[in-house]
Formats: structure tokens, sequence, C-alpha cells
């Protein structure tokens, strides 16, 4: 499929919505009923109550609407960059009619509330309370031109009437007005094709987003069936459909209200985007563990486990470690990740030493991982003597192993058949345990008391101390005094300074830093002087924490790690061909262990958020730790195409979506929060897929070369070879 016949596809689907979708809604009410517009002048009232709104102007946007889609199906046949100019006029003229038509729907639906205001203060002067001043309500209906209907209402309860509930709330576009705009922007995007330099931008755009864009639509598109299978449509009491178009514009309005819910509230509302925020973070760590493991040709399954150990070393700094807060919360920090490192570079070191496969032995230490963590939160731990007697054979083992090590003649003895020293040495420790275990009569067993454990049954550690803890938004922002916000965004705005200054010639590193840092103080005084200095802000309630500017920060070290450096770039070559990259001087073993720490220190980061950011309610360990994050680092990293930033963005998309669940479960009575999970797997199943795209969308160059032909017939090559170029005539 061409540019060309998708584009005239979208404008069938167009029509059809036009004709058939509705395109606003003019009320929504408790349990999703509603009552919807559809073009030009159509109404189906679902709550059995909503008197009809008359809104001038939408014949207007109805015929521009199909105009506009007919053009983009005829486009199909026009070629050169006549087509070009098509896809814009016909965007442009889709978006600014939709947002013309929905503008007056907003009008036309603000004069109907502030009707029936007005007629619930005059039924309140007619029907007299001894609560209610009727002077103040005469006075106000005397007085209410050129007032707002929030003053009027503020009027109305100081004179004792309170309106609690208006009709005609929650308004907004419908699914044929969200096609038209998405059809709108898709249309203008490639009708930039239009200008050469910004057609190659086009195509840079389609070789990262054109899989993950296909599949987050696929994955819609059968999270819609599931609704229509699950979800009937919400009516009022007594009302029956009265033709087959009321009864699918129900069904049509219920699949887009649910997908609605599932991100209006998430991207709409600052409490619902910090909450969003708040599920982001920690797949932000888990799939940045799992792609720069996927960089080198490995598979890191274990985050879940390294999410563990993580959580338990930066717990033991900030619970035990003495010290100003200066010291303690970056150590609590570097612990985090230097367990999680440690419990990932152990498959690492199986799988460079052994040839062990990885994704066996991090699933297996996920275990083990777990059951550390349920010993060491557990209340009273109680243990034979024998049992003991074997843990302590165990570490004397550990430690003689170790400095057996250390001794040079040994350790080249052990490594010229690693294979079977490993075994004999495994053979020997189970001997000796098996020795040390044998029971003794009338022992008593023997009651461990755990440093971690705090008193009492909940599984929980003592909580971190205040030295040790991460400030939440919340605490950090909000202020009735002033908050200064151009101390925030300043230095947002010179990072970017740094990060575009080789756009704009300034490669060299002393020019850079100081173009970033001039960006820093230039854009502080322009802030100031905008007021934004003493900003009073208040933040809604939410357990989101600095962690989250950790995540980003680690995110920009991998991306720095992988693509400046001579050891990413050693590591990338290792996930492509690794014989080539040791014929090239790479240690695959080195690199294989490299990843997997680091990939299990990124894992650990994770305790960043969930311990010391307090973001399982309070700050301290807690048996709850959600792991189940380890593996949908998975379909994150998968879905962010392994790339830091798109490890971010699908993280961010995944955090959306867990927020909107909640969501729209309280909004739809049949629907929970396993349709987001539907979703979830859904986009990781088209993601493998490819998106069921052809190749010749996906390959960059086969797509290119089609893009030649089309130019010129004569250019026409093997897929996988580049086009010869072709003699001129006159030779």
């Amino acid at each position: 499929m061409n540019e060309r016949v998708a584009v005239a596809l979208m404008g069938i689907v167009g029509v059809a919505g036009f004709l058939l979708a509705p395109w606003a809604a003019l009320n929504r009410e408790i349990g999703a009923r509603s009552s919807v517009l559809l073009l030009p002048d159509r109404v189906y009232d679902f709550t059995g109550r909503t008197d009809p709104v008359a809104i001038a102007g939408l014949g207007i946007v109805f015929a521009l609407g199909l105009v506009a889609f007919a053009a983009l199906v005829a486009s199909a046949w026009v070629g050169g960059r006549a087509r070009f100019i098509i896809w814009l006029a016909a965007g442009l003229t889709l978006l600014v009619s939709t947002a013309w038509g929905l503008d007056r729907v907003g009008e036309g639906v603000g004069d109907a509330r502030r009707n029936a205001f007005l007629d619930e203060v005059e039924q309140a002067i007619e029907r007299p309370r001894g609560n209610r001043d009727i002077e103040a309500l005469v006075r106000l209906l005397a007085q209410e031109d050129g007032q707002s209907l929030a003053e009027l209402r503020s009027e109305a309860e100081a004179a004792g009437l309170n309106v609690r509930r208006l009709p005609y709330s929650r308004t907004g576009m419908g699914l044929s007005a969200f096609l038209a705009v998405a059809i709108g922007l898709a249309t203008i995007g490639l009708g930039l094709r239009l200008v050469p330099r910004l057609s190659r931008a086009v195509d840079r755009v389609l070789d990262v987003a054109a899989v993950p864009a296909v599949s987050i639509l696929l994955a819609l598109l059968a999270t819609a069936v599931v609704v229509l299978v699950l979800q009937p449509t919400p009516v009022g009491d007594d009302l029956v459909a009265t033709g087959p178009l009321m009864w699918l514009a129900g069904r049509l309005d219920t699949v887009w209200y649910a997908l609605q819910s599932l991100f209006a509230d998430s991207l709409g509302t600052l409490s619902g985007f910090l909450d969003s925020l708040k599920f982001t973070t920690p797949l932000i760590f888990t799939g940045l563990a799992v792609a720069f493991a996927f960089r080198a040709g490995l598979f890191n399954i274990g985050a879940p486990g390294q999410m563990v150990l993580g959580a338990l070393g930066a717990a033991g700094v900030a619970i035990y470690m003495p010290g100003p807060k200066a010291l303690v919360l970056p150590l609590a920090i570097v612990a985090s990740a230097l367990f999680g490192g440690l419990w990932g570079a152990l498959p690492g070191w199986l799988k460079a030493r052994f040839g062990a496969n990885e994704v066996i032995n991090t699933i297996l230490l996920n275990y083990i991982a777990a059951s550390i963590l349920l010993f060491v939160l557990s209340d009273r731990p109680t243990f034979s003597a024998s049992a003991l007697n074997v843990i302590r054979m165990l570490g004397v083992a550990v430690v003689v192993i170790g400095i057996l090590l250390l001794i040079p003649p040994v350790r080249r003895l052990l490594s010229r058949a690693p294979r079977v020293s490993f075994a004999v040495i495994g053979v020997l420790v189970l001997v000796a345990m098996v020795a040390v275990a044998a029971p003794v009569a009338n022992e008593p067993p023997v009651i461990v008391e755990l440093p971690f454990k705090a008193p009492g049954y909940e599984p929980e550690t003592y909580p971190l101390r205040p030295q040790g803890r991460i400030p939440q938004i919340g605490a950090l922002v909000s202020s009735t005094d002033g908050f200064d916000l151009a101390a925030w965004l300043a230095p947002l705005i010179g990072l970017t300074a740094l990060a575009l200054a080789p756009r704009l010639d300034v490669r060299r590193t002393g020019p850079r830093v100081l173009f970033g840092v001039a960006a820093w103080g230039i854009s502080y005084l322009v802030l100031a002087l905008f007021g934004l200095r003493t900003v009073e802000f208040d933040v809604p309630p939410t357990n989101l924490n600095l962690s989250f500017l950790i995540a980003l920060l680690a995110a920009a070290f991998m991306q720095v790690l992988l693509w400046r450096t001579k050891w990413g770039y050693d590591l990338r070559a290792v996930g492509v061909s690794p014989k080539a990259a040791e014929y090239g001087g790479a240690d695959i073993g080195g690199n294989v262990i490299f990843a997997m720490a680091v990939g299990g220190a990124f894992a650990g980061l994770t305790a960043t958020h969930y311990v010391l950011g307090g973001a399982l309610d309070e700050y301290a360990l807690r048996q709850s730790l959600p792991t189940g994050d380890g593996f949908d680092g998975i379909a994150v990293a998968l879905l962010g195409g392994n790339t830091p930033v798109g490890v971010v963005l699908s993280a961010f998309l995944f955090g959306v979506l867990k927020h909107g669940g909640s969501v729209l479960s309280i909004t739809m009575a049949n629907l929970t929060r396993d349709v987001v999970s539907t979703i979830l797997a859904l986009i990781v199943l088209f993601i493998a897929a490819r998106g069921f795209l052809p190749d010749r969308i996906t390959n960059p160059l086969r797509r290119q070369s089609q893009a030649y032909e089309e130019q010129d017939p004569r250019l026409k090559a093997p897929i996988d070879a580049p086009a010869r170029p072709l003699r001129s005539e006159e030779g």
C-alpha cells in the first residue's frame, strides 16, 4: 500500500464517519449516558431528558468536510506536486472547519447551560423557601447581562440557591470530529513532501513511527471490538433505539467514549497527568534495562529481580547510613543501581563464561530475588539449628572461594577447565552442606530477628530516615507564597540549547557549554521579567517524585553511552554481529557482562521511585513492590524500538493507559482494568508482527526504490540491490 492509496482510504473513512458517527456530545451524564450530535443537525438523546440545542453553521462544516474527504479520495489519481497541494489544502480545511464547528457547539451549549440555570432561579423565586434570599435572586435576574455563568452561580449560592448539576455537561468532540482532526494532521504531514527537504524529514518520521503507530492503532481497534462485546450502550430509563442509525450511533459513541476515557483524564487534567507520570517513571527504568541488553543482542527478563535487589540496597543505605542528606541520598541512589547492576551482571557472567542462556538464568534469578525479599520482610522467621548450620557453611564456602580466586596460581588452575572446576566446587559445597545439616536431637528452633523488618505483622521495613528520602512533587512545588517557576524552566531551556547547538554549527565542547549556559541565564531573566519567579502553584495530591527526573537522566545517559562512546559502539557491534565485532577487536564476554550489569542498574533504579520516593504510599520497602513493571518493560522497549527516546515515549503511553484504566472502570460499568491489559498485550503482539505492514513500507531502501520507480520507470532495479545509474541517450 503506497501513500496515495492510504490517503484515499482515509478519505473514505472520513466520509463514513461524517455520515454515521457522532460528531459532538451535547451532554454526558453519570453512567456514560449521552446526547450526541450527528452532522449536519441530527441529535440522538440516549439520556431521555436532554432538550435539543440549536447550533447554527454546522451545515457548512458538513459540506466542507465532505469536499475535503472527496478531494483526498480523488488525489489517488493525481500525480506530481499537485497531489501534495491537494493534501495540504484538504488537511487545513478539515482542521479549520472542525475547530470552527466545535467552537460553535461550545457557544450553543454554553447558552443552553446559562438558560437552564436562569430557569432554575425563576423556579426558586416562584417557590420560595425560608433559607433563600428571594430579593437577591430577583436582583440576579435583573442584572444577569454581562456576567459569566460562574459569577451567577456564586451569587445564587450566596442567596441560598445551590444548583448542583446543570444539563449539557462534559461536552466535547465525537468520533467523526476526531477522525477529521486526525486525518487532517496526517494529510498535512504527508503534504509536506511538497518541499524536498521536508520530504526527507517525513521519511525519517515514517521510518521511526510507522510500526509503533500502526501497532497502537490496531490494538485500539481490537479493543473497540472488546468494548462492543462487553459494554452495552448506556441509555436512560425505558429508552429504546428508534432505528438502525440511532443504534449504530449509540454503539460508535460507546466505543469512542470508552477510548476517550482512557486518555482524557490522563492528558486533560493536572492530577491525571501527574498520576500518569507516576506510572511512567518505573517503566522508563525497566524499559531502559531491557532495551540496553537488546542492543547487545541479549534478552534481559530479570528486571523484576533486579528491582528487588536495587530496592534492598537503597533501603539499607537510607535506613542505616548516618550523615547529612547531601551524602545519604546520593549513596542510596548509587546503592540501588549497584545492587541491581550486580544482580544483572551475574547472568551476564554466566553467559560470557559458560555460554548459559541469559533468559533462563534471569527468570530463575527472579524467583531467588522474590524469595530474598520475602525472607527479609518475614515476621520473626524460625529456623532449625541444622538449617542455620547450612547457611553458615554456605557463607564460609563463599569466603573461602573468594580468597582462593585472589591467588594467581589457583585462579589459573581453575580457569584451565572452568566447567569442570565449577562442577567440582559445587559438588564439594553440596557435600559439606549435607554433612553439617544432620539433625541433632532435642535442638530447639532458632528465631532470627532481621535488621530490616519493622515490628509487627506488616511485611515492610523500618521507615527511611529523612536524609534518604527523595522529595515528592507536591511537597516541592506547591506554594501559596510563590513558586519560582523560572528556576525550573530555565535549566530545561539551557539543556535544550546544549542539545541543539550542533545544528547551529556550534560543535566544539567549550562553545557548546557556553551556549547552553547563556541560554540558561537569558531564559531565566526573560522568565523573571514576565513574573514567573513568584507563581502560586498548588499541585494535587500525588506520589510522583523527583525520580522522574532521574529516569530522564538515565535515558540521556544511555543515549550518550551507546552513540557517543567507544564502549557503546563496541556493544552495538556485538549485538549486530558478534563474530564480526570480535574480529574488529571487541571483547565479547566483557560486553555481555557490561550490558547486563548496566541493564540491571537501570532496573535497580526503580527503587528511587518506589522506596526512596515514597511511591508505595510511605517511605519504606514493602512486599507489595510491583515487580510486574519489570515484565512491562519488555513491551515498553519493543514499542520504543530499543532507543532511549522511544522508551520514554512508550513508557508515557503505558503510564497514560494504566491511569486511564482506573478511570475507565469507573466510567463504564462492564469494563475493568483488564481492558488496559488487553491493549498492552495487543500492542506487543502487533509490534512483534511489525504492524502487519509490508516490507516496502517498513524497509527504507525498498520505499526509496519505489519512489524512484514512480519518478521514472526506467529506474526499476532489483528490490535488494541499488538501482544502477542510467547512461544518457547520447552516451
